[in-house]
């Protein structure tokens, strides 16, 4: 396949990265073994206009005119390329191929990258310097700063690159779900960045309303940076307004002012995000933002819908909420049956409701949940949203491993969003890593140290600590567990076992009659039916707390 060449430009016949070589002579992309890597011919074609002008942005225009010529296409087919591309090359990060918001793409070349089949690496070019120049040397004095830092810094100074991402406040009478879900789907985009200390959302929502100093949050969580925000909603109209914050002295390193479409939502969070990291200095992908489509106006009210859900769903552990999300977002889907925020919450509501046993119908439910989560798969596989729907249903079918293989991987794409550790740590404790699963429920609580999944998170620490027979470390954090949180009874069961191994029966009495007043169902197979897995260290473990918990009075 040939592609006309730019004549302006001096660049090898062979550009090379780890495992690939594209070989502008022959037109091929070829792997380690000099093969043809397979990837279909517009995106082939898209990679060698690219290859053309590496380290240069090539503008999405000219890229849909070279590579479509006069056939009529949409941005999204210069989307899927893009995608095509990166997965081939295995760029998750996009860090080959770069999205430059509201310009193009730029392809970079690694001129240190072994070269497959004996190609030839990239020369450098005498030419003024262009914006990626400068922003690589920027990025080169920001490693060695970094570097400084973590030498010269008094402890306890906050990392360059922690942020922490407030609440955004509501405008006009705007409702709370609709800023929170603006606020969220910003904070998932960011939260995919690697190498940056982000605050987890449910540590931030504790800030909602307080009209928070950003030097006062910032000292208080010991990050760098806060970011601000308010948003509008007014017809069909969406104004936003955010400023970054320098935590040190309050100086407001950025800020911008936007007014679109509803349906343009999804690329202004990108290009929100875009400001962030410029205003930074740190490498990110738009994938979210590219990847968005305009919404009809059907489409607008279910992203509102799924929206509420969302909000719904997250607003407490309960059948109500629960029940009341599932039906916003089944209401989403009618609308749009390719929503991928309803989508997901369509499969994590119906999953948490047989998970919790609180579904009408529970094979019903895990079967809908199934059916979204596939149809979501086709549409949007790696959203995160899709990813912790697999490890809900994950955790229903028994699969530890399986949910141990889509932890890993949350943590290793989404590593600053908790539920990627708190995943790890379910799974672990089932497959008897308890020392693993501490750590990771840990990271977890660092991420989002006032998250309202604290005590769930200290409860766990609990369970494994109580497994490796650490008993009095175990009632330390079952206590801080039971303490937040009395409506789960089995912590307060495992706390009470603890106190009974260190002797202290009296004091474990109390706790099981406290416990079983309130909540007079809970028995002792209820423990076997939750805690379900095949470790015998586990079951050993298990068994123990039940044995302690009848001799201590709880009913069979």
């Amino acid at each position: 396949m040939q592609i006309e060449p730019d004549p302006s430009l001096k660049l090898p016949q062979r550009l090379a990265w780890p495992g690939f070589v594209l070989d502008r002579a022959r037109g091929e992309l070829l792997d380690a073994q000099g093969r043809p890597s397979g990837l279909r011919a517009q995106a082939l074609k898209l990679l060698l206009v690219l290859g053309e002008q590496a380290g240069q942005v090539v503008s999405k225009d000219e890229l849909m005119r070279r590579v479509w010529g006069g056939v009529v296409v949409t941005e999204d087919s210069l989307v899927q390329a893009v995608g095509d591309i990166r997965r081939v090359l295995n760029d998750p990060r996009h860090e080959r191929v770069r999205t430059v918001p509201r310009r193009g793409y730029l392809l970079a070349v690694d001129a240190t990258a072994a070269s497959p089949a004996g190609a030839l690496q990239p020369v450098e070019r005498s030419q003024p310097w262009s914006w990626p120049a400068a922003l690589g040397a920027a990025l080169l004095l920001l490693a060695i700063g970094v570097v400084a830092w973590a030498v010269l810094a008094r402890p306890g100074s906050p990392p360059p690159r922690s942020l922490a991402i407030l609440p955004f406040e509501s405008e006009g009478g705007t409702e709370d779900w609709f800023v929170n879900g603006v606020s969220a789907d910003l904070t998932a985009l960011v939260g995919a960045w690697p190498d940056l200390r982000l605050i987890g959302r449910g540590t931030m929502a504790r800030y909602q309303g307080r009209n928070a100093d950003p030097r006062a949050v910032a000292r208080e969580l010991g990050v760098r940076h806060v970011l601000t925000g308010r948003a509008r909603r007014d017809g069909d109209r969406v104004r936003l307004a955010v400023s970054l914050i320098d935590g040190r002295g309050g100086q407001v390193l950025w800020s911008e002012l936007r007014d679109v479409p509803r349906a343009g939502l999804g690329p202004l969070i990108g290009d929100v995000a875009g400001g962030i990291a410029r205003a930074m200095l740190v490498a990110y992908g738009d994938a979210v933002a590219a990847d968005v489509r305009a919404l009809a106006p059907d489409q607008a009210e279910a992203d509102d819908l799924a929206m509420q859900g969302m909000a719904e769903l997250l607003r407490g552990v309960s059948r109500e909420h629960f029940e009341l999300a599932r039906q916003l977002f089944e209401r989403a889907v009618q609308l749009d049956p390719d929503s991928r925020r309803g989508l997901a919450g369509v499969s994590l509501a119906n999953s948490n409701l047989a998970l919790w046993e609180w579904a009408a119908d529970r094979p019903a439910a895990i079967a809908r949940a199934e059916h979204a989560l596939a149809r979501l798969d086709l549409l949007a596989p790696e959203l995160l949203m899709a990813r912790l729907a697999h490890a809900s249903l994950a955790n229903l079918r028994g699969d530890w491993a399986g949910l141990l293989a889509i932890g890993d991987a949350l943590v290793e794409h989404f590593p600053n969003e908790p539920a990627s550790h708190h995943h790890r740590c379910s799974a672990l404790l089932r497959l008897g890593r308890f020392d693993d699963a501490i750590a990771a429920c840990e990271r977890a609580m660092r991420i989002s140290p006032r998250d309202s999944r604290v005590a769930t998170w200290q409860g766990l620490i609990g369970f494994n600590q109580f497994q490796l027979g650490r008993h009095a470390a175990a009632e330390e954090s079952l206590r801080a567990s039971v303490l937040a949180n009395p409506r789960v009874p089995f912590y307060a069961v495992v706390l009470a076992a603890a106190l009974a191994e260190q002797g202290r029966r009296d004091e474990a009495l109390r706790v099981i009659g406290e416990t079983a007043a309130r909540h007079p169902a809970y028995r002792q197979s209820s423990i076997a039916n939750y805690w379900v897995a095949s470790d015998a260290r586990f079951l050993a473990g298990r068994e123990r707390i039940a044995a302690l918990a009848g001799e201590l009075g709880l009913p069979p």
